[in-house]
């Protein structure tokens, strides 16, 4: 059996060991330095996003106007909720009367989903 040096190592092996792959954890910290996954908290799951949706429908109409979401986005913690709000719209509303309706919900959900919110 011959003995592993250095030298005879391929050095695609040892260049992998020494830059480790970066994670897909794109939760940050408020400066910037990566969380690690026991200490940040959870990312929201649709499930949860519907129900925050749905609490912030003021009038219960079934619909969520640019308002009711931009409230929505901001209990979510959202720094620019009137942004979330006008994009969430742009891609959710389907018919473009102004109101995410319940048939629509699922595009908002996707929305929101790609914003990576989490439970505080």
């Amino acid at each position: 059996m011959a003995l592993v040096t250095y030298k005879n190592l391929d050095p695609r092996i040892v260049r992998d060991q020494n830059k480790p792959k970066p994670s897909t954890d794109f939760r940050q910290h408020k400066f910037g330095a990566m969380d690690t996954a026991k200490d940040s908290p959870p990312f929201l799951t649709e499930v949860e996003l519907i129900k925050v949706f749905k609490r912030f429908d003021g009038n219960r109409d079934g619909r969520l106007s640019r308002q009711e979401l931009k409230n929505a986005f901001e209990s979510l913690g959202s720094y620019f909720p009137t942004y979330r709000a006008i994009m969430a719209l742009f891609r959710a509303d389907k018919n473009r009367d102004g109101y995410i309706t319940l048939d629509e919900m699922r595009y908002l959900i996707e929305y929101a989903l790609s914003c990576n919110y989490y439970d505080k």
